[in-house]
């Protein structure tokens, strides 16, 4: 519908850049995927979004240009200033000026944001969150990232950072060294590169597997496949993946208070591998609540959902 307003959105993962033309309703009309090469100079990775995102602005129906941009970003941000702080699972990005960057590039306004909410900002407004007040979506990508929808808005806290899920402890001390340079977060564990490393870990030892690939092309994806058979390595995997993220979340849960728990990302297909023991240990620790009250949804709009939410993001911004 041409009288609608038009937005441009990026997703910005540590694989992967999905950039995608929506409009005001979160509806996505023409998208681009690229990887993310995070190995290269972030100035040869933004050089590749400025080329995608225009030629999505040439697909905008009239003819027209996108009224602005809208960047989801994993990592730490200061939205004031336009800036990418740092993003863990990305090296070299530090204090990236990215919003003058690409405002320059495409003459647009270009809104920052950390990744996960508006992944949950998705989520909530167009997919398996609608109608629910209070709820937190999870990302099982590259790291785990997330977001909190609070008294139906999205939280943010003091710093435009908040909900970094990812690099909560699962101990004092100890435990796998994390892209943010600590030791032990949840994302060591939980995320699509902490389950991959626990894979590498369980053939180095020399325990049964079906798994007759290299180990470094091990991802969560052939391990659902291998978990269909019964695989020792991929439900071990799965089961300690849940486990953690059974034992952070009931914490959050208890502090909160939240009715519902979506699961998204591009590990999210292993949702039904690790339901079990994450809600063995989230059931067994929650306190303010019955669980039988509490929703566990797997995410519904899969790489759609951060796109959604940008629009939505925009439509209030400009």
């Amino acid at each position: 519908m041409p009288d609608l307003k038009h937005y441009l959105a990026l997703d910005v993962g540590g694989t992967n850049v999905i950039a995608g033309l929506v409009d005001q309703e979160g509806r996505i009309l023409a998208r681009r995927r690229f990887p993310t090469n995070s190995g290269r100079p972030p100035e040869e990775v933004i050089a590749d979004m400025v080329v995608n995102l225009k030629a999505l602005s040439g697909q905008k129906p009239g003819g027209c240009r996108p009224e602005a941009l809208a960047v989801g970003l994993p990592g730490w941000l200061n939205q004031a200033a336009g800036l990418l702080i740092q993003a863990p699972n990305m090296p070299g990005w530090v204090n990236v000026p990215l919003a003058e960057i690409m405002s320059q590039a495409l003459d647009l306004p270009v809104h920052l944001e950390n990744d996960g909410n508006l992944y949950a900002l998705g989520e909530w407004l167009y997919g398996v969150g609608r109608g629910l007040d209070n709820l937190m979506v999870i990302t099982l990508g590259t790291g785990v990232g997330g977001g909190l929808i609070l008294e139906r808005r999205l939280w943010n806290g003091s710093f435009a950072s908040a909900v970094e899920i990812g690099h909560m402890p699962l101990g004092l001390s100890g435990g796998a060294l994390c892209g943010c340079g600590r030791r032990g977060c949840l994302e060591t564990v939980a995320s699509a590169t902490g389950m991959s490393r626990l894979g590498r870990e369980w053939l180095r030892s020399g325990r049964p597997s079906a798994y007759r690939g290299r180990p470094e092309d091990l991802s969560p994806r052939i391990m659902s496949e291998l978990a269909l058979i019964g695989d020792p390595m991929a439900l071990h995997v799965f089961r300690e993946a849940g486990l953690a993220l059974g034992q952070i979340l009931s914490g959050i849960f208890n502090l909160l208070g939240l009715e519902a728990l979506v699961i998204g990302g591009g590990a999210a297909g292993a949702f039904d591998f690790i339901r079990p023991s994450l809600w063995e240990v989230f059931s067994e620790r929650l306190i303010v609540t019955e669980p039988s009250r509490v929703k566990l949804f797997k995410g519904g709009l899969g790489e759609d959902a951060p796109l959604a939410g940008a629009a939505a993001l925009l439509r209030k911004h400009y």
